[in-house]
């Protein structure tokens, strides 16, 4: 039996190894005989669409699995279809964010014979050993004569330490290396990937919630400090790694936990950078010095907007403006760099309101920044708060580039949004303060072209 599972990633290519995928394929191929190629358009020289179609003729593949965000519905829709035309007997199952969340939606593009719920491991290898069978499979939604046809819901795995690692040997991880930005800030040469230590966030941000609950069940579940460092061990040895990212929502939730962690990764020895994503609020000396000891040398921070306002109303934020500049004054006296994640055309926000978030992120003593448009994803508290002013459909829906938002209702013209994002990257990156560092990153060719696309 052949397995292939599609990665349409046609747009803004990266250093992020398509980690769902890499976990899925490394399931099957533990838990069964089937053969698995992960079909990774990211970085083709030849046209993507051709590739797919090349391949689907070439091969009989039993099924054709999907990890689908809003994002990449719109391709993954155009492949499905192509799919069906070279390849008609080959199933096609959609999974991910976007088809637990609207699974009856996506169960109405005639092209998908079904879509997987929430987590996926367990469930594609059930689908696997079954050949072709979806009944009775648990978190599996599928089409049968006409009707949709409503499994069971499937429970979140209980310890994430069972989940294979990822197969990450199914795609081309030296360009992956070659495209790793992540951790440019601290050095340009750094040969990195991405790594995903836990499941699930309990915090209820507007643009995330519940899609997150959904997807990962309430809480967070943690793989044990072993189960983890094995991992970097093996992807040390395996593709000469020096740096890593933490892939997690939030990394530093349990205090206790990221210890263990980082205690294990001191014993090991292992001389690795790395960096992850926290909260403002969660930032404090004790806890950082002990990761910085570890190897930490970047954090991430959702910052999202200067104006409390917006991060209470709008974004449910559960920070405040002065927890973020007291995060990033701790992490300046430790010399961990910091990037901070904004965003820009929130419903209601005005240019004054969006003036003072540039003016907020050019005063904080952080390297980098990236500045977003922000974007109702379907089912989140933001979608369904301000779906009413929406002006665009779901498909379309591109946070690097596309203001959904109609103007009126309070909100400004698209144009203006899309003026303030550019205006607020240049006016950050060439800020005297800056201006160093922006050079010099952008002397990597290759990387600052992947970075100028989101422009």
């Amino acid at each position: 039996m052949k397995v292939a599972l599609v990665f349409p990633r046609f747009a803004y290519p990266s250093g992020d190894v398509p980690l769902g995928l890499c976990y899925l394929a490394g399931a099957i191929l533990k838990h069964t005989k089937a053969e698995v190629e992960i079909l990774d358009t990211t970085f083709l020289e030849e046209n993507p669409m051709k590739f797919l179609e090349r391949k689907f003729m070439e091969n009989e593949y039993e099924y054709a699995g999907f990890s689908v965000m809003t994002t990449t519905i719109k391709d993954s829709n155009k492949v499905a279809k192509m799919i069906k035309r070279v390849s008609p007997k080959t199933k096609i199952i959609y999974g991910g964010p976007q088809p637990t969340i609207m699974p009856e939606e996506i169960l109405k593009v005639k092209e998908v014979d079904a879509v997987a719920l929430k987590e996926g491991e367990e469930t594609f290898v059930e689908i696997t050993k079954k050949k072709g069978d979806f009944k009775g499979i648990k978190g599996i939604w599928y089409k049968e004569n006409g009707k949709i046809i409503k499994n069971p819901e499937r429970k979140p795995i209980e310890n994430i330490d069972d989940i294979p690692f990822p197969a990450r040997h199914l795609v081309d991880m030296e360009r992956y290396l070659q495209n790793w930005y992540q951790m440019d800030a601290v050095d340009t040469n750094l040969r990195g990937t991405s790594l995903l230590a836990s499941r699930g966030c309990p915090y209820r941000c507007s643009y995330c919630q519940p899609i997150l609950d959904e997807m990962f069940g309430k809480g967070m579940r943690k793989r044990s400090a072993k189960n983890i460092v094995s991992e970097m061990k093996h992807l040390k040895e395996t593709y000469n790694i020096n740096a890593f990212d933490y892939a997690d929502d939030t990394f530093t939730i349990n205090p206790g936990w990221v210890n263990e962690v980082c205690d294990e990764m001191i014993k090991e020895n292992l001389n690795l950078s790395w960096m992850c994503n926290t909260r403002a609020h969660l930032v404090n000396e004790e806890l950082f010095t002990k990761m910085k000891k570890a190897g930490l040398k970047q954090v991430y921070i959702g910052m999202e907007s200067g104006s409390q306002r917006i991060l209470d109303e709008i974004y449910q934020k559960d920070i405040k403006v002065n927890q973020v500049e007291n995060a990033v004054n701790i992490l300046n006296r430790l010399g961990i760099k910091v990037h901070g994640y904004f965003m820009v055309g929130a419903p209601t926000e005005t240019e004054e309101e969006i003036k003072q978030t540039i003016k907020f992120a050019k005063k904080l003593d952080i390297t980098t920044a990236t500045f977003s448009i922000a974007t109702p994803l379907p089912l989140t508290h933001l979608y369904n708060k301000t779906k009413h002013m929406i002006d665009a459909d779901i498909e379309d829906m591109d946070y690097y580039k596309n203001p959904v938002y109609r103007a009126g209702d309070n909100m400004l013209p698209p144009s203006k949004i899309q003026y303030w994002k550019r205006r607020a990257l240049l006016e950050f990156y060439l800020h005297p303060k800056r201006l160093g560092s922006t050079i010099k990153q952008l002397l990597s060719v290759r990387k600052a072209y992947n970075k100028l696309k989101r422009f």
